[in-house]
């Protein structure tokens, strides 16, 4: 599998982070700004945590969100932000 192609199908997860819907928040809401804010702060997070969460729908947010406790301080706080919204 070429890096590039191997990028994009981790980036899946990623992406599903930012295109479900948030507690209080959907990913249309979101500005560049937040979405890679998640991107960032919880990518091995969602890796570790939800690795085994279907994209789409909300699912893999909505899982972080019930693992948060589990997550690192800077995906916590992430969450915690978009919750505030």
């Amino acid at each position: 599998m070429t890096l590039s192609l191997r990028a994009s199908f981790l980036a899946l997860p990623l992406l599903a982070l930012c295109a479900g819907p948030a507690p209080a928040q959907t990913a249309a809401n979101l500005t560049a700004e937040q979405a890679q804010a998640l991107r960032t702060a919880c990518s091995a997070d969602v890796k570790k945590l939800c690795g085994d969460v279907q994209p789409g729908g909300g699912r893999v947010v909505q899982c972080m969100q019930g693992k948060k406790e589990q997550a690192t301080p800077p995906c916590q706080a992430a969450l915690s932000a978009l919750s505030k919204k």
